[in-house]
Formats: structure tokens, sequence, C-alpha cells
């Protein structure tokens, strides 16, 4: 059984926002979705398998370097694009969806800012599905305050010494290289400690990396989602990304995209559920339409609200005007949307609603992580209120 999409549907309201070019990446979303079957979305999730073989199958057709130019291996398409292409993949709970987002959002930093030589190592095996990266940034104690991290880095001769932990990181148990966030001790430029938060590039074969405890989740299953220990771990000091101190704004840079590519996931999400009701609206009774029209209704305008939000948050990463309130705008309602849309949508379908054909309960569990990774909505709220106070 495939899962498949109607010639005309709800989500053709999109094509309004999109250029040609972008009409094309959204079909090469919907053809590769059309080729994984329903057993095989449900399967990811059930068993928390990791499924490399759909990634590398995604990166094939230029979907693993999207945005980038192709110099790096790239496809040279816009965010939008990329965007549109999470929306499609969340819609149809494609199972490698949020490991492709943050492969895109790992080569984001060494795109921006790698040397000549690091570019050249891991952007062109990373387009092809060669490499896979994560983001190694949350930690026990530091979620969405990247102030708080506690992850060491230390300079010994010519190498930097790791030490510390980071949690629920997404791919992280099949990932090739991360992109770590620690604070840096005994820099040569005296930075405070406020100040010394410094990225690296750290590849899964360096001394003193392991991966720790894999984490069998409520949601987002099917990720490879770990534990990265450090335990006195050996970076050349090649693989410093930027310079002493520039970590945060590494980390922050790369989050305010990924929270547009989160908010397109949600978007997508949400739509899902909104054409389930659609269709289960043709099939009611008139007493029980007149009860699902009322919501279909509020929640069309949800689903449709939260798009504008995402894809005019990504038309301004476009502009080279990133908006990093835009995109906390984003991914707040889109999220807050597909949270409010998938619960109410369960309560609507009785206990029709657990079957996993439809694939609501896993979205239900999945909008829920949606509201709290890449930044708990509440922080969101926080830094949207902050940024307009200014």
């Amino acid at each position: 059984m495939v899962i498949s999409i109607p010639k005309k549907d709800v989500s053709d309201r999109r094509l309004a926002f999109l250029s040609e070019t972008q009409k094309i990446w959204l079909q090469k979303a919907r053809d590769f979705a059309d080729r994984i079957s329903l057993e095989e979305a449900i399967e990811s999730d059930r068993t928390n398998v990791f499924r490399r073989d759909l990634f590398e199958a995604a990166c094939k057709e230029g979907l693993g370097a999207l945005p980038f130019p192709k110099e790096f291996g790239g496809s040279a398409g816009d965010y939008l694009s990329f965007v549109v292409v999470n929306e499609e993949f969340a819609r149809r709970c494609v199972p490698i969806m949020s490991s492709l987002g943050v492969h895109v959002l790992c080569q984001e930093p060494v795109y921006r800012f790698g040397s000549p030589e690091q570019k050249a190592k891991y952007l062109p095996p990373s387009s092809t599905g060669k490499y896979l990266a994560a983001f190694g940034l949350t930690e026990p104690a530091a979620g969405s305050d990247t102030a708080a991290i506690a992850c060491t880095a230390k300079i010994v001769g010519d190498e930097y010494l790791l030490n510390g932990t980071k949690v629920f990181i997404t791919s992280g148990a099949s990932s090739d290289y991360f992109i770590v966030m620690a604070r840096l001790l005994n820099s040569p430029e005296g930075l405070s400690n406020e100040k010394s938060i410094t990225a690296f590039i750290v590849e899964k074969d360096f001394p003193g990396f392991k991966i720790g405890q894999k984490f069998d989740m409520l949601g987002m299953r099917g990720y490879s989602t770990c534990e990265l220990v450090f335990d006195d771990c050996r970076v050349p000091k090649e693989n410093l990304l930027g310079t002493h101190g520039q970590g945060r704004t590494v980390a922050l840079s790369s989050l305010a995209k990924g929270r547009v590519t989160i908010a397109a996931q949600c978007t997508g999400w949400a739509q899902a559920v909104l054409e389930l009701l659609l269709k289960r609206v043709k099939e009611a009774s008139a007493k029980e339409q007149d009860r699902l029209l009322l919501q279909i209704g509020e929640y069309a305008v949800l689903v449709e609200s939260a798009r504008v939000l995402t894809y005019q948050a990504a038309a301004a990463i476009d502009r080279g005007q990133a908006d990093v309130v835009l995109a906390s705008m984003a991914k707040m309602h889109a999220s807050d949307a597909a949270m409010k849309i998938s619960t109410e949508a369960m309560t609507l379908l009785g206990f029709e609603s657990s079957e996993p054909q439809y694939l609501l309960e896993r979205i239900f569990r999945d909008a829920k992580a949606g509201q709290i990774y890449e930044g708990a909505n509440q922080i969101q709220r926080m830094l949207i209120a902050r940024e307009l106070l200014k």
C-alpha cells in the first residue's frame, strides 16, 4: 500500500506561493514519498530504526544539500524550496524527514564559517549522502539556553580535548560527523566564561568520542536519537569551526534557519490531519458532518496562517534578510497549530484515531516534540517579546 496524494487537494493552495522551480522540488518530494509504503512509515515509528538507505536515496535526488551552491555539491535551490520539501515529507510522514532537516542545518555552519579545506572535506560528501551530520548542542542542563553549555574544550598541544555530554541528538547514532558547541577553558585570547563557547567539527572516529544511550522516545522516532559522550575527545586544531568564542553565533545563526524548517514540518503535520478530516466528513452522516465542519473551518485557517508565516520566513532567508523573530513566530505558531489540530482530531475521531494506518496518533506524538525542540515555544515567546522591546 502506497501513501497516495489526490491530484487535487487542499494543499494545492500553496501552489499560489511557489515559482515553477519550487513546484519542481515539491513534485520531487511527492514522487519520493510515493515510493515509500505506508507499512514502511509505520515500521520506522514502531521499531525506532533509522532508514539510512532512504536518506541516501533522498540525497541522490538532490535533497541532501538543496539550498547550497553546486560548487559544494549542492542543488543551488532556495530555502523556500527546502521548506516545501520538508512540509511535504512531514505531511506524508516520510521516515527521514527530521534527519534530512538536521543534515542541512549542520552543513549551514560549515558553509558559512568553515575554512576552504573544511568545506571541501565535508560538504560534497554530505550532499551525496556519504556523510550524515548531526548537531551537538543540547545538554542535560542546557536545552534552549545556549549560555548554560557545560561541555568543555581545552587546548593541549595541537589538539583540543573535549569533555562532556550532549543529549537528544537527532541522527546521532547514525552520523559521520557532528557540529559541537563547547566552552573553551584556556583560549589564548583570554575569553571570559560567557564568551568562550566555541564550535568544532567532530568525526565519529575521533579518539575519546562515543555514542551513549539511545532514546526510545514518545515521538520523533526512527531518527537514531541518542546521547553523545566526550571523554578527552581529541579534536585536531583544523577542526575548529570559525574562531574561538564564535560558537554561540554559529549555533544561533543555524538555529534561526532550523526553526523555519521545523515550522515547515509542523505545517505538513497539520495539513495531513486536515486532509484526514476532510476525507472523513465526506463519509460521515449529516449530523456528524455539521460537527466536523465547524472544526475543519477553524483548522484550515490555522494551517494556512502557519504556512504563510513559514513561507514568509523562508523568503526572508532567500533575500539575505533572515529574520530571527519571524522564524520564532513561524516555529511557535506552526507547532502549536499541529498540536491543537492533532489533539482535537483524535477526540473527534475517537478510538479510530489510534489506528496506525491513519498516521494521526504518530503526528500527535511528533507535534508535541515540535513544540519543544529547536527552542521550546516558551523560549520563542520570550525571544519575540524581547526583540519587540528593543
